[in-house]
Order: C-alpha cells, then sequence, then structure tokens
C-alpha cells in the first residue's frame, strides 16, 4: 500500500522536493531519472543539510564562546 502521506513517507516527500527544485512534476521525475541518480540526489541532499548543521553549530558554539567572555 503506497501512502500519499508526507510525513509517513519521506521518500513522497523528497520526490516532490527534488522535482520542484529541478522544475519538473513528479510523474516526469520518476519516469526519466533512472534510479542511481535518484539515489546519488538523496546521497547529495543529506551530505548538503549535514554541512548546514555543521556549520550552525559551529555558529552556535562560537556565539556561546562570545557571551561567555
Amino acid at each position: 500500500l503506497r501512502q500519499n502521506n508526507f510525513r509517513n513517507n519521506p521518500d513522497l516527500a523528497f520526490q516532490f522536493r527534488l522535482a520542484r527544485d529541478l522544475g519538473m512534476s513528479v510523474t516526469e521525475l520518476r519516469s526519466k531519472m533512472p534510479l542511481l541518480e535518484y539515489n546519488q540526489w538523496i546521497s547529495f541532499y543529506n551530505w548538503e543539510q549535514s554541512e548546514k548543521d555543521k556549520a550552525y553549530a559551529m555558529a552556535q558554539a562560537e556565539s556561546k564562546k562570545r557571551s561567555t567572555k
């Protein structure tokens, strides 16, 4: 059974996000993009988010250091 609930189906949510970011419909994305490339996009978005998280954590740590001086 395929769930259409974004909260319970992160892959579906990602398909919509990627399609939006690439300027195409989800149907287009599913029919044109090979699975290997799709999986590479997932890896890229995960890597990109982890880099943003690291930068945010560093900025928070720097802010804490400055406020305790």
